[in-house]
């Protein structure tokens, strides 16, 4: 079958289950009409997929952390044919992509590829659909590492696949996420009983999560990745809080402090740009320590996770090698975890550091996912 006749069977598809306006530009009064969830527009992934799955870029609404309507952007794959059963469903959670509009995941060409596991989910019959967050389809910038928006932005996600009939979503999902995606997974896992108690969650996987903020920051200080992090996602804060970066950021460090605030995080190219804008902040960043500052402390402390237990099963894969999320910050979260009566499941990686601990647990976690949707009891590390 040829890529431009698999285009029109699938818009046709889509004909029947969307409204026929749902290519057209979102207004406003769109936003306001639309329950958390609603599809408002719907186009092909840049980039698609290979044979055999469908792979669309969709445009739903969400809520904001005022309660306001707000546009999410995202992906949504799943394989060709008939399926006989409903298909579960596996929302994934992106690392760190950057926080302005230029630096949305599905802007770029090989969104598919970037997901672990993708032509195993889609062997298996899974649906996956992959969150934007917010401030990338919406006004900027997006709310890094901020818990409730990643997690609405998530758990609308799921809303989102549910409303296509040809897709036939189950009732169940799982949340698996890298880095940031752990931290808006592992909230998504708190959150969905109060944002969207009509989903059934079946699990939440998390691989190398930024869990405890405030450790985090302090033990990445003065390292090049520490300095590039904690300027993007201070840069967001002072936006999204209204808090002055220069209560804590030094006022020489501010000019490049403001540049690795918009820095993207996809390409190789991006990684070369960040290296020579953090520079600066290596001879002078802060004039005091966030983590000591009360009002950044309490920002800190808000959006991290593990305040109460999630009532699904939590697989979490962690590097030992890791030195942006270290390996003691995390096994510290899950033993608190366990504390708290979430049951756990923890894979502990020698020889792997960050970048790569979705992909290297990636047939664990997709196993792990397919016991947890065939209701298979699991191994509790607690």
């Amino acid at each position: 079958m040829t890529v431009l006749k698999q285009l029109f069977l699938a818009l046709i598809g889509l004909a029947w289950t969307l409204p026929a306006d749902a290519a057209r530009p979102v207004s406003q009064s769109d936003l306001r009409r639309a329950g958390p969830g609603d599809i408002l527009r719907i186009k092909p992934l840049p980039g698609g997929a290979p044979n055999g799955v469908r792979a669309y870029q969709i445009f739903y609404r969400s809520t904001g952390l005022r309660d306001e309507p707000i546009l999410v952007s995202g992906a949504l794959f799943y394989a060709d044919g008939d399926e006989p059963r409903r298909r579960p469903v596996v929302a994934w959670a992106h690392p760190t992509t950057g926080v302005t509009r230029n630096c949305s995941p599905t802007r770029q060409t090989d969104v598919y590829n970037r997901i672990p596991g993708m032509d195993r989910m889609m062997a298996e019959g899974f649906i996956v659909v992959a969150t934007d967050y917010a401030g990338f389809a919406s006004l900027p910038p997006h709310p890094y590492l901020v818990g409730a928006s990643q997690a609405r932005a998530v758990l609308d996600s799921v809303r989102a696949v549910r409303q296509l009939r040809n897709a036939r979503a189950s009732d169940q999902f799982i949340v698996w996420g890298h880095s940031q995606g752990g931290h808006a997974a592992l909230f998504t896992g708190e959150l969905q009983r109060v944002h969207a108690p009509e989903l059934e969650l079946a699990g939440v996987v998390a691989a190398a999560p930024a869990t405890r903020l405030a450790d985090l920051f302090k033990s990445d200080a003065g390292t090049v990745w520490g300095n590039a992090l904690t300027a993007m996602t201070l840069y967001s804060w002072s936006h999204v809080y209204g808090i002055p970066a220069d209560t804590v950021v030094h006022r020489d460090a501010l000019p490049a402090f403001r540049r690795l605030g918009q820095d993207c995080l996809e390409s190789l190219g991006d990684v070369f740009k960040i290296l020579q804008d953090e520079k600066p902040l290596e001879r002078r960043f802060f004039k005091r320590d966030p983590t000591e500052d009360p009002e950044w402390r309490r920002i800190m402390n808000e959006n991290s996770p593990g305040k109460g237990p999630i009532s699904a099963p939590v697989l979490i894969a962690q590097g030992r090698k890791d030195d942006i999320v270290p390996y003691p910050v995390t096994r510290r979260f899950a033993a608190d975890s366990c504390s708290l009566g979430t049951p756990i499941q923890f894979i502990e990686m020698p020889g792997t550091g960050h970048m790569y601990a979705a992909e290297s647990s990636a047939r664990q976690s997709i196993q792990w996912m397919k016991d947890r949707f065939a209701g298979r009891r699991i191994r509790n590390w607690c």
